[in-house]
C-alpha cells in the first residue's frame, strides 16, 4: 500500500471490516489489534510495549471510534499521528 494515501479516516475504514493495523510512533511500535485484555477476551485494544489499552468490544465499532478519537499519544491524537505521518511510515503494517 501506498503510504502517502493513508488517513486517519482509511484506518477507520479498515478497522470497521475487522483489519489490525501497527505502526512506530517515536521509536515506539504500536498496534490496534482484536486480541483483547484480560478483562476482555473479544475487544479492540491499541497495544504498545508497556501497555493494552482497551478500546471497545469487537462488535462495537460506534465505540471503537469514539475510543480512538480519545486516545492521546505524546501528546497527539491518533488522527494527527496518522493524518500528518507522524509515525515511521516504513513500519505501517496492515493485517
Amino acid at each position: 500500500m501506498k503510504n502517502q494515501n493513508f488517513s486517519y479516516k482509511h484506518l477507520k475504514n479498515l478497522l470497521e471490516i475487522g483489519h489490525e493495523i501497527e505502526f512506530i510512533f517515536d521509536n515506539v511500535p504500536y498496534s490496534i489489534n482484536n486480541l483483547g485484555d484480560d478483562d476482555h477476551p473479544n475487544a479492540w485494544v491499541l497495544s504498545s510495549p508497556d501497555d493494552n489499552i482497551y478500546l471497545a468490544d469487537f462488535d462495537d465499532r460506534k465505540g471503537l471510534f469514539a475510543s480512538l478519537d480519545k486516545i492521546i499519544i505524546k501528546e497527539k491524537s491518533i488522527e494527527e499521528i496518522i493524518d500528518q505521518t507522524l509515525y515511521d511510515p516504513s513500519s505501517l503494517t496492515i493485517f
